[in-house]
């Protein structure tokens, strides 16, 4: 139908040293199972694209598990972004041939936000996703954006 909207079922998958992991707000995570079985089955039952975060990655300092990222795209054929510890263009490239479809970077963009750019000239603006995680917190002085222009 024209003009409708179409809903999506994209599944976000968090990985914490190579296992899917569930936690609230990024604490008390517990291992709860395989993400290449998870994301598989969840490519068997319809959905539309998978969503891979090495929620642990930057923080580590430390680049992705690519062998992680590797058997899951074997495993799935719909769009599969990927993020976590994604600094640069190389790493990029990286996740890219290990088969990931779309690059999501986060802390990489506040910290350098021409990675985006960088990103965008070197594989498509297509390949490149922001994302954010936020917190609301009280507005103040410092935290209200400047209106004055």
């Amino acid at each position: 139908m024209p003009g409708s909207l179409c809903k999506r079922l994209i599944p976000c998958l968090d990985v914490r040293n190579g296992r899917l992991t569930k936690g609230v707000k990024f604490t008390g995570n517990e291992d709860i199972s395989d993400p290449v079985a998870t994301a598989r089955r969840y490519y068997e039952e319809g959905a539309d694209e998978i969503v891979f975060y090495d929620i642990t990655a930057s923080a580590e300092a430390r680049g992705i598990f690519l062998d992680v990222v590797e058997k899951v795209a074997s495993e799935i054929f719909i769009p599969f972004s990927v993020g976590g510890g994604i600094s640069t263009v190389q790493d990029m490239r990286a996740v890219l041939l290990a088969g990931a479809e779309k690059i999501s970077v986060n802390s990489a963009a506040v910290k350098h936000p021409e990675i985006i750019s960088q990103g965008a000239d070197a594989f498509g603006s297509q390949a490149i996703v922001v994302g954010m995680d936020v917190k609301r917190v009280p507005v103040t002085p410092k935290s209200r954006p400047d209106t004055r222009s």
